[in-house]
């Protein structure tokens, strides 16, 4: 399994894309479910792969980390040697429902689903079931807004939002930007 692991984590690292890394994950199928229009930033397929399922219109940086298992009772039988904790490893399910977006440096603990509509903050941890229609941030992470709410917030400001062709921004976007940043905070 180790041999497998490694030659679909040096697969993905080939793929230059999220998008391309998704469609890879699919077509091979190591993750119990990859669904479509997703974007998987991550480089190198994680640890039991087959507890991981991802839905539909789902984006998670390439930062992130979701992480089915936890190695703690390896850790408690080296402080009480005579103690039973069980297994070595303890496993669980995460599931990413439709239209989630996973920000940079989340980490995503065993036994979680983030469901619909639903950010996850940068820098999180999610150690327990996100509800859906939420923005989560924090360490653990708890909802701390509402995702249709931001939703309709972006759509009313629109026009700060511009995609540029090879990430190039034209010197004159960066000038207005800084001209509102200045208004707004006083400069």
């Amino acid at each position: 399994m180790r041999a497998a692991r490694l030659y679909h984590s040096i697969r993905l690292l080939l793929c230059r894309s999220a998008r391309k890394r998704a469609d890879y994950i699919r077509k091979h199928n190591l993750f119990d479910h990859m669904g479509e229009n997703v974007k998987w930033g991550p480089w190198l397929l994680p640890l039991h792969a087959k507890l991981i399922r991802v839905h539909d219109n789902v984006v998670v940086h390439k930062s992130a980390h979701l992480s089915p298992h936890d190695m703690i009772n390896n850790f408690l039988k080296g402080c009480d040697p005579d103690a039973d904790f069980g297994y070595r490893e303890k496993l669980g399910c995460i599931e990413l429902m439709d239209n989630v977006y996973i920000s940079m440096n989340v980490i995503i603990m065993p036994n979680v689903r983030i469901n619909r509509n639903c950010i996850i903050s940068a820098g999180s941890v999610v150690a327990s079931d996100i509800p859906e229609n939420s923005i989560a941030s924090g360490i653990p992470a708890k909802p701390t807004g509402r995702f249709d709410m931001f939703m309709a917030l972006r759509k009313m400001s629109k026009n700060q939002t511009v995609a540029f062709k090879k990430q190039q921004m034209p010197p004159e976007v960066a000038a207005a930007e800084w001209e509102r940043f200045d208004q707004r905070h006083g400069s």
